[in-house]
């Protein structure tokens, strides 16, 4: 009887330990989906950023070094006032012809729409390019500066984004944990964590104090041209 009494109660603890599991592989499954998810989107939005500096290294080559913000559009006479004239440029001179490389995965996206040349007029509309650039830079400024990186909530230089926003197609989002893509002026890019991942947040500080953006432009402070949001 006393051997029967064991066999029982180890039965039930073996029954106890397989519905614990099958509970914990039940929650765990989904957190590893999106996570896997997010990486993936990830990799997408940093293949989209380099294929972006690419474009500018490009444009620079026939421009004296210049990147597309800094030489007049012949078509419009005008200087880019934001990121969206910067790359449509790129359009204009037929060295981009898929606009979908402006986008990113849980961010703004094109509809790949860009009319007809030599306007181009459907191209790159408000909310339909994701990536923000650090203006008058040329493809001889010091490699490691922030060239092209994922729209922030302002134009301050070091920008500053939304961590609350996370994961949201939002002005300035983050992604969860806090981080962003930069593109860096070598054609580097890479996932960053910034400072924190809740609220209003910046690149995280330095051990000399300084950040990405600091860091690499010397403390002069740059401007942000900023992407054209639909109101």
């Amino acid at each position: 009887m006393k051997t029967k009494r064991n066999r029982a109660f180890t039965l039930i603890e073996l029954l106890v330990v397989i519905t614990i599991t099958a509970i914990l592989a039940s929650l765990a499954v989904p957190a590893f989906t999106r996570m896997a998810q997010v990486q993936e989107n990830q990799m997408k939005g940093v293949t989209n950023c380099k294929q972006i500096i690419l474009a500018l290294k490009m444009f620079a080559a026939d421009n004296r070094s210049q990147y597309s913000d800094s030489v007049q559009n012949p078509l419009t006479d005008a200087m880019a006032q934001n990121a969206n004239d910067a790359f449509r440029y790129l359009i204009l001179e037929q060295i981009v012809t898929d606009e979908r490389i402006f986008g990113c995965p849980a961010g703004y996206n094109p509809d790949n729409n860009i009319g007809k040349a030599p306007g181009y007029d459907n191209a790159l509309m408000a909310g339909e390019n994701h990536w923000a650039m650090t203006a008058g830079q040329t493809d001889t400024t010091v490699g490691s500066i922030p060239l092209v990186f994922e729209n922030p909530s302002t134009n301050s230089w070091p920008p500053v984004w939304n961590a609350d926003v996370a994961g949201q197609i939002q002005p300035g989002r983050t992604w969860p944990g806090g981080q962003i893509i930069i593109g860096r002026n070598d054609g580097s890019v890479a996932v960053e964590t910034l400072a924190g991942d809740k609220g209003k947040v910046r690149p995280k500080i330095l051990a000399d104090g300084n950040d990405l953006f600091t860091q690499a432009s010397r403390g002069i402070p740059q401007r942000v041209l900023q992407v054209v949001y639909k109101k």
